[in-house]
C-alpha cells in the first residue's frame, strides 16, 4: 500500500515541482561526483596533465581525461602500494636528460651570439648554466634514491632507577674508543673507600703544601741608585 500511495503523491504534484526536485537531486549527485574526483590524487594529476599535452602528441590521438586517469592511477598504485620505484627513477633520469638537452641548446646559441650580440649571449649562457644546475640536482636526487645515505647512530645509556647515569656520546671505533672509555670518569660515580680517602685529602684546607723544585737558584738583588731615577 505504501509504494502505491507514494506514486499517487508524486502524480498529485504539479510537473514543475517534480522537475525541480529531480533537478536538485541531479545537481547533488554531480557535486558529489566532483568532490569524489577532486579528492583523488590520480585524477587531479591526470586533469592537470591534460592542460600540458604537447601539440605534437595530438598526432597519436586525442587525449581523454578518463584514459589519462587510468594510467595515473595504475602508476601511483605501483609506487605507493607495491613499492615499485621504477617509474620515479625513470622519471628523474628522463628529466635529467631533458635538462641536459636544454643546456646544450642554450650553450650552442650562446656561442653563436658571443661575437655578435653579447647581451643575448650572456642571457642564453645564464639559462644554460641554470639548466646544468637543475640537471645536477636531479641526478643527485636520483643517486640518493638509488643509494640512500647511511644513518649515524648515537651511543646512549639511560638508567632511571637508583643512581641515575646518562651517557650520550658519538660512537667511535678502534683503539681510540677503548682508550677514551678507560680515561672517562663518570661524574656521578659512587665513592669507594679508596676514592673517598683521595677526595678527602684534596679537600683538606689545613694540609701543608710541599716545597716545589722550580726556581731553586736565586741571585742577590743589586744596589739601587735612586739618584739616577
Amino acid at each position: 500500500m505504501e509504494p502505491t500511495s507514494k506514486i499517487q503523491d508524486e502524480q498529485a504534484k504539479p510537473p514543475a515541482v517534480v522537475d525541480e526536485a529531480a533537478e536538485k537531486e541531479k545537481k547533488r549527485k554531480a557535486s558529489k561526483t566532483t568532490a569524489h574526483l577532486m579528492t583523488r590524487p590520480s585524477f587531479m594529476a591526470a586533469h592537470t596533465a591534460m592542460s600540458f599535452v604537447p601539440n605534437s602528441m595530438h598526432a597519436y590521438g586525442e587525449p581523454g581525461v578518463f584514459e589519462m586517469w587510468e594510467e595515473h592511477r595504475e602508476e601511483i598504485k605501483k609506487v605507493a602500494i607495491e613499492g615499485d620505484m621504477t617509474l620515479p627513477e625513470s622519471m628523474l633520469m628522463g628529466q635529467a636528460m631533458s635538462l641536459n638537452s636544454i643546456y646544450n641548446w642554450c650553450a650552442d646559441l650562446a656561442g653563436a651570439n658571443v661575437g655578435k650580440h653579447l647581451p643575448q649571449a650572456e642571457a642564453l649562457m645564464r639559462m644554460a648554466l641554470k639548466a646544468q644546475a637543475q640537471c645536477t640536482q636531479t641526478l643527485r636526487v636520483l643517486g640518493e634514491l638509488k643509494a640512500p645515505k647511511s644513518v649515524s647512530f648515537i651511543k646512549q645509556q639511560n638508567n632511571a632507577a637508583g643512581n641515575q647515569q646518562v651517557n650520550n656520546a658519538a660512537v667511535t671505533q678502534g683503539a681510540r674508543a677503548q682508550e677514551s672509555e678507560e680515561q672517562q670518569m663518570p661524574t656521578n660515580e659512587l665513592l669507594t673507600d679508596e676514592r673517598e680517602a683521595q677526595d678527602a685529602a684534596t679537600l683538606d684546607a689545613g694540609a701543608k703544601i710541599g716545597a716545589g723544585r722550580k726556581n731553586q737558584t736565586l741571585e742577590t738583588v743589586g744596589a739601587v741608585d735612586r739618584t739616577n731615577e
